[in-house]
């Protein structure tokens, strides 16, 4: 599974896949900056946790959920004078990351 974010030109890659030669699980993200950090887990219900909380923490940064290409998942509003409504999105984003990254990753991993 792999998502993407975007603030301003920069894009972070998060991937998720199942390791074939343990048996558990690996975060990988892809850093602008061209470095990956990469975290595994042998426990399905911490990997799922952890994935959240990286996403909720990246939402909190001002990143943006997007498409490979770029386009917002969530068209961001002008910070300045629209912040309430900004923040508002920004938190359905997340709620909406939160359902959809358990459901797939629980279609996709059999968990």
């Amino acid at each position: 599974m792999i998502w993407f974010f975007t603030r301003g030109s920069a894009q972070i890659d998060f991937e998720v896949r199942r390791l074939p030669e343990t048996g558990g699980f690996a975060m990988i993200v892809n850093l602008p900056d061209g470095t990956e950090r990469t975290e595994a887990f042998d426990d399905p219900a911490r990997l799922i946790g952890r994935v959240l909380a990286a996403q909720q923490q990246l939402i909190e940064e001002g990143w943006i959920p997007s498409s490979p290409i770029g386009r917002h998942a969530v068209v961001p509003l002008p910070v300045v004078s629209r912040r309430r409504r900004y923040l508002r999105r920004a938190r359905n984003a997340a709620a909406h990351l939160h359902r959809t990254v358990t459901k797939r990753l629980a279609a996709a991993f059999g968990l």
